[in-house]
């Protein structure tokens, strides 16, 4: 039978509420629980699972539980699981339907946890109730035999008779047959019964009290008066209940033997006490079905380790017959792959009187290997003597080859079939203790790979899973077998070289490796290069512990990176400090916005003719407790890195919405916009539009009232998502304005295809106005080219009159810079509004 720790529990309801509750408390055992909603499903996973006992629900959709409880029991394999009824219906005739069918209990709705419990625990404790009960039953069987061989000899003998009768176990009393009356009673009788001698004889038979059931009083004084008529009338045998004199029912064995007492024609009836017995049998018998029907193999063993006896479980599992088995031993079952020292060692435990835990790898008959977990506990007679070994052992094949596959999906890329991050780690680390013991290097290397994302974008993703096997294959190539190349998760690799007697070896292999990356790979009919950037970090000389060495690899592979791509770079203290920057700033700006660190600073947007405030542009700005002030040029980027900037960015068009309604409130209908620049991933984000309607609509700004600024560069991205966005801003009558035009690529077409209002002139043109030429030359050449497009233009980076009269006199129509003012905080705008308009 299963122990706790391995019972299967499947529990069958159409409610998810009392599966769950049920899943809750079973689980919080340690035990397994399957369950399932509807009857016909239930029977199929039962099948499939053999659960150590089953939990039913009557009233389901579809299948009933009376329907599923018969069709688990006319099925050979299912037949002897026990089930539990666990339902809303409390009478009389559910109740017996439900018991007629095969269930073993009947449990009513609300149920008590503890209820349950207890009834499923009752089930696995029967194995060992059975064997106790069945040596217990044996004992009386031989006890009754004693008994029975020494009252026929007393009986038979008339000279021993009197002793026989009086010290006699059993009671005994003697009915005449003509007075119809008690004649003589052994003091048994009288103990049993609490009454003496002179107030029992001469009782007569109607006056017998001592029956509990009326109908068995009747029959047995009926049968008295048939006898007084003929002697032939025989009282063998009849089970019939007492009150003793402690007022407890008790099974009797009543037999009447006729005899010549006093020489007058009497019965000697004798009434042995079987109450014990009964109810040994009565628990046998289930204990017995429990065995019988027990999902887990259990077999018998005398002490020499022959085996007395297998359940059907074992026959299902094994695929031997009992016929074949018993009195074989357990050997013909060995699969060679336990140690003689394994099984000395249980031998030894059970001979000392202790169970034995473990796991046997067997064969079955038809040579077939299997796992199975066994329990053998040796049984003790009386005087302490062990006479038998029980094993109860459970099929766990499936379980060992769930378990293997789970250690190879926890432990290797599904993709490529490389070890992964976690035994990567694992591998390092021994080669790091291999290191320590023979005084030699390690080299790691991390490769990254460059412009992946582009095979992905322009090919997808099948293609981009076709690149990673070649390089995987081709990484492998190039290495030795003891050395260790791992998939740590995208476009990332790992490569461990163990016994390395110098590091200029490591810059042989790097070379190698590049190399092999070098070479075309042909994806869907097209050849591709796609590089990789190697950073390379050496045990000891970077650190002792794996993940100090993975963090200086992987600091090495950015270097390499910045560096140009395409080659690769050892680790230095300094690429450290770098890093280790870089990480603060990553951490601080994860918890900016929670900690409320992020302020948007507003500059206004100047008419260059009336020196009057147009619009103004809204700039987040950071200052955090741990690093200060830090500028945007450096946060920026990582937020676009992280994916942070989407968060970041919602959250300054919600403020930006909020404040231009409110200043909205006091200028009326004359026009002021807030200009807000929108990062690259926001626009390729599918929800964007939709997260600006409901900014608008919640603070109710109109359309004109803003303005997006987008970088030049991001135009050049033919992204799906980003042109819908595109689309949909139109749609919506929102201005884009083109951002640091002059410094991207992008073509005039570009500027009517997503009809652009306005662009800016990038401040590293104006600063050099009006003096250098070639840049008044080419600002009067954007100035005009925007007119004739019908864009107005902003200049950014104003800072001195003379600028500002030369754009002003060029025709450009705003500007904005140090000059009007730098970005100010919203509290500082009411004075501003007080200086304009501005004046050269």
């Amino acid at each position: 039978m299963s122990s706790p720790q391995t019972t299967t529990v499947f529990a069958i309801d159409d409610s998810p509420l009392n599966l769950k509750v049920l899943r809750r408390f079973i689980e919080s055992l340690g035990w397994r629980v399957f369950t399932a909603e509807e009857g016909a499903t239930a029977i199929q996973k039962i099948f499939q699972v053999q659960p150590d006992i089953i939990i039913l629900d009557i009233m389901m959709p579809g299948m009933d539980g009376f329907e599923v409880c018969r069709r688990l029991k006319e099925t050979p394999t299912t037949a002897k699981i026990p089930v539990i009824f666990l339902s809303a219906l409390t009478d009389q005739e559910s109740i017996v339907k439900g018991l007629e069918l095969g269930a073993v209990d009947y449990i009513h709705k609300p149920f008590q946890q503890a209820e349950i419990l207890t009834r499923l625990q009752l089930q696995l404790k029967l194995y060992q109730a059975n064997q106790a009960l069945t040596e217990k039953n044996q004992q009386l069987e031989e006890q009754i035999q004693k008994n029975e061989r020494t009252q026929t000899a007393l009986m038979q003998s008339e000279i021993n008779f009197s002793v026989a009768f009086n010290q006699n176990p059993d009671p005994i009393f003697i009915y005449g047959r003509s007075s119809g009356c008690i004649m003589d009673v052994n003091q048994q009788f009288c103990d049993f019964f609490g009454l003496v001698k002179q107030e029992l004889v001469g009782v007569i038979h109607q006056q017998f009290n001592f029956w509990v059931d009326e109908q068995q009083r009747q029959r047995f004084l009926r049968d008295l008066l048939l006898w007084q008529q003929d002697s032939e009338v025989k009282f063998n045998n009849w089970e019939v209940e007492v009150c003793d004199y402690q007022q407890q029912i008790r099974t009797m064995l009543l037999s009447g033997e006729p005899i010549e007492f006093n020489q007058v024609n009497c019965l000697l009836f004798v009434m042995r006490d079987i109450t014990e017995r009964r109810k040994a049998e009565k628990q046998l018998k289930i204990l017995s079905q429990a065995c019988e029907q027990s999902p887990a193999s259990i077999v018998i063993t005398d002490v020499e380790g022959n085996i007395t006896y297998v359940n059907p479980k074992f026959e299902e599992v094994s695929g031997y017959s009992s016929e074949e088995v018993v009195g074989c031993n357990p050997r013909i079952l060995k699969s060679g792959d336990k140690t003689k020292d394994d099984y000395e060692l249980m031998w030894r435990t059970l001979a000392s009187g202790r169970p034995w835990h473990g796991e046997f790898h067997n064969r079955r008959k038809n040579g077939e290997l299997y796992w199975e977990r066994a329990s053998i506990s040796p049984i003790c007679n009386q005087q302490g003597i062990i006479t038998h070994y029980v094993a109860v052992k459970e099929d766990i094949t499936k379980e060992k080859q769930q378990a293997a596959a789970l250690f190879h999906q926890a432990h290797y890329d599904h993709l490529t079939g490389l070890p992964n991050r976690i035994l990567a780690k694992d591998c390092l680390q021994q080669a790091i203790e291999s290191a320590l013991r023979h005084k030699h290097l390690v080299g790691l290397m991390f490769l990254d790979l460059d412009n992946f994302k582009k095979v992905n974008d322009t090919l997808g993703h099948n293609a981009g899973d076709q690149l990673l096997v070649e390089v995987s294959e081709r990484l492998q190539r190039a290495l030795r077998q003891t050395d260790t190349v791992a998939r740590l998760g995208g476009d990332e690799f790992l490569i461990i070289v163990d016994q390395v007697a110098h590091s200029r070896r490591l810059t042989a292999i790097a070379q190698r490796l590049l190399g092999v990356m070098r070479q075309p790979v042909n994806l869907q009919g097209m050849e591709f290069f796609v590089h990789g950037s190697i950073g390379i970090t050496v045990f000891p000389d970077d650190g002792f512990q794996a993940d100090t060495l993975l963090r200086n690899a992987d600091t090495a592979m950015y270097a390499a990176k910045l560096a140009g791509r395409n080659m690769f770079r050892f680790f230095t203290p300094h690429m450290n400090q770098a890093a280790q920057k870089r990480i603060v700033m990553e951490s601080e700006l994860r918890q900016g916005l929670a900690r409320q660190e992020f302020k948007i600073f507003y500059q206004p947007i100047v008419n260059l003719k009336s020196g009057e405030i147009a619009g103004a542009e809204a700039l987040m700005r950071w200052q955090n407790g741990r690093l200060g002030a830090v500028p945007p040029d450096q946060f920026i980027p990582i937020a676009e890195e992280l994916g942070l900037i989407v968060e970041l960015g919602e959250w300054l068009l919600d403020n930006a919405c909020r404040q231009v309604a409110h200043w909205h409130i006091p200028l009326g209908d004359k026009l002021f916009w807030l200009s807000v620049n929108v990062s690259p991933r926001q626009l390729k984000d599918g929800y964007f539009v939709s997260i600006l309607r409901e900014f608008l609509q919640r603070y109710q700004v109109r359309p004109e009232w803003l303005e997006l600024e987008i970088t030049e560069n991001l135009i050049l991205e033919e992204n799906g998502d980003l042109l819908k966005n595109l689309s949909d801003l139109k749609e919506e009558n929102i201005s884009l304005s083109l951002d640091d035009f002059g410094t991207g690529y992008s073509s005039l077409n570009y500027l009517r295809k997503f009809d652009f209002s306005s662009l800016k002139i990038d401040r590293c043109f104006v600063e050099l106005l009006p003096d250098d030429q070639n840049t008044v030359g080419l600002v009067r050449a954007i100035i005009a080219m925007a007119h004739h497009l019908e864009l107005e233009v902003i200049a950014e980076g104003i800072e001195t009159p003379a600028q500002w009269d030369f754009l002003r006199l060029e025709g450009c129509d705003y500007g904005q810079g140090y000059l009007f003012s730098p970005p100010i905080a919203v509290e500082e705008w009411e004075g501003l509004w007080q200086k304009q308009p501005f004046f050269p």
